[in-house]
């Protein structure tokens, strides 16, 4: 059974309120945390500072970032290195965002995962080279757009405080696993394609539609001077991953 609350005693010694938060929001996640990738009950800690990965499942070897936060989510994320994202995202070895929304009590209010197959390099922004100045002159971090990402790719574990069934958490996350088929770079046109889709807000949609939101698709790559050609690629590429079905006379039907 999934606990809602945080054992404060696990941060017993502590002063510093990043240690605090770091530990009970991973003493949590141990605790009452499954994989979303395979039917595993239980995540495992990775060793101290292993890069971009805090859990990992032993028996599918899924990897887990968890970010913790006191407030709603934010519309983007903070994280490392600019080339060690864009690197671990092109070989594959992105982990999937566990997002964790909890109150001033350590009452977790929701837990969000992202997967990590719609982590792709247009939804992440290269920051400025730190100065001249700085420590760690000219390291370039980078900023994850979750604002940028379709919402299929959020999956709700905790919603309002209410656990969401896990067969159903599962069914939500793996019904992606598909995308994995597709190239990083090229994904990311794919997964685009489905969030202007949402955004139309009807389970059937015209070609038509889809080309008036050109601007859209301009905005994550305005070196594409053929998009509508792109877009109609795209709408194959979903439609062979069983995501949409063509219906004929320039017309589509959502099937997610």
């Amino acid at each position: 059974m999934m606990l809602l609350e945080c054992d404060m005693s696990a941060a017993d010694g502590y002063k510093s309120q990043l240690q605090i938060a770091r530990i009970l929001s991973e003493n949590w996640m141990e605790a009452n945390g499954y994989c979303l990738s395979c039917d595993s009950d239980r995540l495992k800690r990775t060793v101290a500072n292993t890069k971009a990965s805090d859990f990992v499942c032993d028996f599918c070897s899924q990897t887990y970032e968890l970010k913790a936060f006191r407030r709603g989510l934010p519309r983007i994320l903070p994280d490392g290195a600019y080339s060690a994202l864009i690197s671990r995202i092109r070989s594959g070895a992105v982990p999937t965002l566990l997002l964790l929304e909890r109150n001033e009590a350590w009452k977790i209010q929701n837990l969000t995962a992202i997967h990590h197959l719609f982590l792709t390099p247009d939804v992440i922004e290269k920051r400025r080279p730190l100065s001249q100045s700085a420590r760690r002159a000219g390291w370039v971090g980078c900023k994850i757009r979750l604002d940028l990402i379709a919402p299929d790719a959020r999956i709700d574990i905790v919603r309002n405080r209410v656990p969401i069934d896990p067969s159903d958490v599962r069914a939500g996350f793996q019904r992606f696993n598909r995308l994995k088929d597709i190239a990083p770079d090229s994904r990311g046109w794919t997964t685009l394609t489905l969030r202007v889709v949402r955004g139309l807000k009807e389970s059937v949609f015209t070609l038509r539609e889809l080309y008036q939101q050109e601007q859209d698709f301009a905005a994550s790559y305005p070196g594409n001077r053929n998009i509508r050609a792109k877009v109609r690629q795209q709408l194959q590429v979903l439609r062979d991953l069983g995501y949409i079905e063509f219906l004929g006379h320039g017309s589509y039907r959502l099937l997610l």
